[in-house]
């Protein structure tokens, strides 16, 4: 899949000889994120978002200091919405620069490949190791949530876990009917209080469909607002609060910041305040708030998370 990035930098081409460390995931540095001990009855498998925007690097290094220094500020502002209601699990993986995404399927392949790989490992890892039978959530943003959809699309159905899944939290990427078809064990959530299904949603200005490179044609979405995947507008007062992040991962939140509706496959929202969701030097076009999925709902994500996790608990 070919997709517009406004960042069309060359970079040199990929050696496989020469690829970085595959993450261990038996020791600590395999991981971003995780707990000593359990400190609740439930968890969340994160798979942070893409952090890797240089003009050199194919694949991450997941070693350097900054790379981790990065996927840890997704922690500390994605999964935050998570936070004193489940443990986070968040592997390091060797994520692809997000020029990656604007290469075909063919020359895309390899990277894809490690990509995957190295997050299956580490899912697997948790499931056998970590889970220790706990209800859990699957959570990203973005290549995170990419990874994710492919991963349940390839394998649900066939790991034992899926009964213990809460829900699958996965913006910033597409499912369609033709996804779903290809594994019925993967569904999409339809209520507030519906577990062991995804939601999945990709956030946009009016008309910006076509341009939004993470929306596949016949993409389904979750509308957050009202956690059904109707067309129907949902005004802004029942949005609890939109959460935004400055530089030093301050909150700030605001109450009724943007309503939502679903047209054509992408969640329409308008925001009160352009200027909070524009990134200047962004790599995604204007009016496609790709990097403001979990900020947008972050209060009704909470509400939501604590809704399904005591359905899941009762049913």
């Amino acid at each position: 899949m070919v997709v517009f990035l406004k960042s069309t930098a060359l970079r040199p081409p990929l050696d496989l000889k020469t690829l970085p460390k595959a993450p261990d995931y038996t020791a600590p540095d395999g991981w971003i994120v995780k707990p000593a001990a359990p400190t609740t009855p439930v968890d969340v498998f994160f798979v942070y978002p893409t952090v890797l925007f240089n003009d050199k690097d194919w694949i991450m290094d997941t070693t350097r200091p900054d790379m981790r220094a990065a996927a840890m500020e997704t922690i500390k502002t994605m999964a935050s919405v998570f936070e004193g209601q489940v443990n986070i699990y968040a592997p390091m993986y060797r994520q692809m620069n997000l020029a990656g995404l604007g290469l075909s399927d063919s020359d895309a392949a390899p990277l894809q490949e490690i990509v995957h790989s190295d997050v299956w490992r580490a899912l697997s890892y948790y499931l056998k190791y970590e889970n220790d039978g706990r209800p859990f959530f699957l959570a990203g943003d973005s290549q995170g949530s990419m990874i994710l959809t492919d991963l349940l699309i390839e394998h649900w159905g066939s790991t034992d876990a899926e009964k213990l899944l809460v829900a699958a939290l996965l913006p910033g990427w597409s499912l369609t009917s033709e996804d779903l078809a290809i594994n019925p064990s993967v569904r999409m959530c339809e209520r507030s209080d519906q577990t062991n299904c995804v939601i999945s949603y990709n956030t946009m200005a009016a008309g910006r469909q076509s341009i939004a490179p993470t929306l596949k044609k016949g993409a389904l979405a979750v509308n957050p607002l009202s956690w059904s995947m109707d067309s129907a507008f949902v005004p802004a007062k029942k949005n609890l609060g939109s959460v935004f992040f400055d530089s030093a991962d301050k909150a700030t939140t605001y109450p009724h910041f943007t309503s939502a509706q679903i047209v054509d496959g992408g969640l329409i929202v308008q925001p009160e305040n352009i200027a909070l969701v524009t990134v200047q030097g962004g790599h995604f076009p204007e009016g496609v708030y790709h990097a403001f999925d979990y900020s947008l709902f972050f209060e009704n994500l909470k509400v939501n998370i604590a809704e399904r996790i005591d359905a899941f608990t009762h049913k």
